[in-house]
């Protein structure tokens, strides 16, 4: 919702205005409402000052309102409203507004009894709002002028109520407040400094404060954005509908769960564009996947076909079979390859090298498989007693020698009887030991 659709209410001591749009309408005190609404209270029987106090922070509200009471500041009991709470050096300082009790009540009341949302604001909590450290604001209300600044040594707060009918007054009135603080503003300086009207039909007042500010700060402050609504004989010049809605969320005196309602209520409606948009993003994107999807599947439909012609012509050249005319001398070749491989005398050398005095060969046998026509030796033998770390070692001295060997089940059944097929390591698919 924007500044311009809100139901804004000032309430003053000259009674309930409506702010809606580009009007400003008078209505009658707690009206029955339908819509939501921002009610801010600028009244002067609100006490609104800055104190400073010794001790813990955790009970300045009852601090605040017992020395209220206690100088007459309210009439009886007080709600006390915490703007702004500041820790210093053996103690705090606190911005607050002291609201008459039984008014508290009332407003409260009647803010649960309306139909929709409607929050309470206070003229001080907008005029302190967005204000951090090293800055001021100063607000034009009527004819009465308040300023809260924050530096590192502190805050500040003063106010003061233009008298008179003389065209000075307000320009006397705005040098008397800042006078006080020069030292302050100077510090400051004019472009940390904002000045906005909260709420004036008289643009000569607007007009004679913000040239008496300017002399005390130096140079023009940063004017707040003020528009101007039409009321029935008047033009009001205002800024209280925007700084209602931008404040609203943090200075609302409502309870937390009224707020956090009143912001989701907010939230609605730029939510449901988003999920619309989001929507929409979500839809196309998944027509171009799907596109590109088809696109991909398309062009692995091509690529699968290309590689079944590839293995197609692949298994065509593996079935070719050898010539007639070369089948003798392939097996040849066969024979003479295996003969060499196979050469007993070497065999018998290596196998010598590697028997230790632990084991005796009782058999050694030249083989050829059945299904391959692959040539092996078989190697049948017996082992001392205890020694079967002699095997393991005659193993390992035949395999690096460039044998396979596979172990077979022995021919005896005496203890340490072993038998070994080997084969030569270029001719054997795989590797195999006990």
């Amino acid at each position: 919702m924007s500044v311009a659709t809100e139901h804004v209410y000032r309430v003053s001591s000259a009674g309930w205005v409506h702010c809606h749009g580009n009007g400003a309408q008078d209505v009658p005190a707690w009206p029955t409402l339908q819509h939501s609404a921002l009610v801010v209270l600028d009244l002067d029987d609100i006490f609104t000052d800055v104190w400073r106090f010794e001790g813990k922070s955790e009970y300045a509200a009852a601090l605040i309102e017992k020395r209220a009471r206690t100088q007459g500041l309210v009439e009886g009991a007080a709600h006390i409203v915490m703007h702004r709470l500041l820790k210093v050096p053996g103690g705090f300082q606190a911005f607050f507004s002291a609201i008459p009790l039984e008014l508290w009540q009332r407003c409260t009341q009647w803010a649960r009894e309306q139909g929709d949302h409607c929050l309470l604001l206070t003229a001080a909590g907008l005029l302190s709002h967005g204000v951090g450290t090293d800055g001021g604001r100063i607000l034009l209300s009527q004819r009465r002028l308040m300023y809260f600044a924050q530096t590192e040594e502190g805050l500040s707060f003063g106010s003061m109520q233009a008298l008179g009918g003389r065209e000075s007054a307000m320009a006397d009135a705005a040098q008397a407040l800042l006078g006080r603080q020069r030292g302050l503003w100077t510090r400051l300086g004019a472009d940390a400094v904002e000045y906005g009207v909260l709420w004036s039909v008289q643009p000569e007042d607007v007009e004679a404060s913000l040239h008496a500010i300017q002399a005390v700060l130096g140079n023009a402050p940063v004017v707040l954005f003020a528009a101007e609504l039409d009321a029935v004989g008047a033009r009001v010049l205002t800024a209280l509908p925007k700084l209602a809605h931008e404040g609203a969320g943090r200075h609302a005196l409502n309870p937390l769960g009224e707020r956090i309602a009143w912001r989701a209520e907010r939230w609605v409606a730029p939510v449901t564009v988003v999920t619309a948009l989001t929507g929409l993003v979500l839809i196309a994107a998944g027509a171009l996947i799907t596109q590109q999807t088809d696109g991909y599947r398309s062009a692995g439909q091509g690529e699968r076909a290309q590689l079944e012609t590839l293995q197609s012509r692949i298994q065509a050249v593996s079935t070719v079979e050898t010539p007639r005319k070369l089948l003798p001398a392939t097996e040849l070749a066969r024979q003479l390859d295996q003969g060499i491989r196979y050469n007993p005398m070497t065999f018998l050398l290596d196998l010598k090298e590697a028997t230790g005095k632990d084991m005796q060969i009782q058999r050694v046998r030249l083989e050829t498989e059945a299904q391959n026509r692959t040539r092996t030796f078989r190697v049948d033998g017996l082992a001392a007693s205890g020694a079967s770390y002699a095997v393991m070692r005659w193993v390992s001295h035949m395999t690096a020698a460039g044998w396979t060997l596979k172990a077979l089940d022995p021919v005896g059944a005496a203890p340490g009887a072993f038998s070994y097929q080997l084969i030569a390591a270029g001719a054997a698919p795989r590797s195999e030991k006990p």
